[in-house]
């Protein structure tokens, strides 16, 4: 675990698992359980050609950070993304602060519904809904 940025003040660093999101990581939270806010800082690793976020990034970010709410939403049992809906709304540039705060809107026995907003400031710039299948719940 690395330092939370100046700019993050109140953040902690995520505990993140997955290989893959170590490698595009660090994630960071502040809140608790079913209310938590997560920021990610855009970095070199993250922008295509035009020093713009890239849109594959921002997929990435929604699955990390639905995935830590729909975890925290049924006691960490193990979850899968089943569906995923985005709308792209504007980039975010290198440096800028990507933060949001997913909303468990729906549960079933076996799915969960999340949804939300990521901002930069008070601008969305990207908006994400998902399914999440709890593995083990027919």
């Amino acid at each position: 675990m690395s330092a939370v940025p100046e700019k993050l003040a109140g953040y902690r660093e995520t505990k993140l698992i997955d290989p893959f999101e170590n490698f595009v990581g660090p994630l960071y939270e502040t809140g608790e359980k079913l209310e938590r806010r997560y920021a990610f800082v855009v970095d070199e690793r993250h922008v295509n050609m035009r020093g713009v976020i890239h849109g594959g990034m921002l997929m990435t970010l929604a699955d990390m950070t639905m995935g830590q709410a729909a975890w925290d939403a049924c006691d960490r049992a193990d979850v899968v993304t089943l569906n995923m809906q985005s709308q792209f709304i504007r980039g975010a540039r290198l440096g800028e602060i990507v933060e949001v705060q997913p909303t468990l809107t729906r549960r079933t026995r076996s799915i969960l519904f999340l949804r939300g907003d990521f901002m930069v400031g008070e601008e969305i710039i990207f908006s994400c809904a998902s399914l999440w299948k709890i593995l083990g719940q027919d």
